[in-house]
């Protein structure tokens, strides 16, 4: 072989080992727990909601659910719910308090449920994430929560987190988190697979809770989570229109079936 001939072998193997390194593994976070969840233990009950051992019904609701009534709800087998407390306007930005959280937090805390919050983020910086936990403490004012408290960015095409969909969510996550960890309430983070996958950055997140959205009948994101919601097209006595509905997982069933 020539020894033109080499160098162009080497060049092109050169090529190859270069491309093999710089493509991204599917999932992040070496450190981040790995789902161990089977598959085969996911099971519809009557109604065709998913059901998994230890686990726990539950939905996030807000103010587009109007006036619920949270017995018939609980009767109906929803044992906590998820209240939206506020949102940022996805294009000026301003943030609000959803109009019906405070009679969702009575209504669900008085019908004995375990109650979380979400605040709808459309912060564009760490610094408008902590501007956001900030102002989810000062509504919550030091008000009981069994559940944590979400973060939930999402990107609106053609608001003002147009193209932010980037690394940086993880690090606005993660200042959200510590505000309220450091006010004195357990924090976690909403988001969907893609999210998970590409932007979270979950390794850095592992001392909060994780509520992953996938719409299906059986779990399957890479990461163990808490919270799951399946689908955001469901039915409840007491809710007159379509909400969101979740699994919250019991960690100590799931630590026994590991034994």
């Amino acid at each position: 072989m020539s020894f033109k001939l080499r160098c162009l072998m080497a060049m092109f193997m050169m090529v190859l080992v270069l491309s093999a390194c710089s493509t991204p593994e599917k999932v992040q976070g070496p450190t981040a727990p790995r789902n161990r969840r089977s598959s085969e233990d996911f099971v519809l009950d009557e109604k065709g909601r998913p059901t998994y051992p230890g686990a726990v019904l539950g939905v996030d609701v807000s103010a587009h659910q109007g006036e619920i009534d949270w017995e018939r709800a609980k009767e109906d087998g929803v044992s906590f719910a998820i209240l939206r407390i506020g949102f940022r306007g996805n294009t000026v930005g301003n943030m609000k308090v959803d109009e019906n959280f405070a009679a969702n937090y009575v209504g669900a805390r008085n019908s004995g449920l375990p109650v979380g919050v979400y605040f709808y983020s459309q912060a564009t910086s760490e610094a408008e994430a902590k501007e956001e936990a900030a102002f989810v403490l000062k509504q919550l004012d030091g008000v009981p929560l069994e559940l944590p408290v979400f973060f939930d960015w999402e990107e609106v095409s053609d608001g003002r987190t147009g193209g932010k969909a980037t690394s940086d969510v993880g690090a606005w996550t993660l200042a959200f988190c510590k505000a309220i960890t450091e006010g004195g309430y357990e924090a976690g983070a909403y988001f969907n697979q893609q999210y998970g996958y590409s932007i979270m950055h979950l390794e850095q997140l592992t001392d909060y809770s994780f509520w992953i959205a996938e719409y299906k009948d059986q779990q399957s994101f890479s990461f163990q989570t808490d919270f799951w919601q399946f689908t955001g097209q469901g039915h409840v006595d007491g809710i007159d229109v379509i909400v969101d509905m979740n699994l919250m997982y019991a960690p100590e069933v799931e630590r026994e079936q590991d034994t």
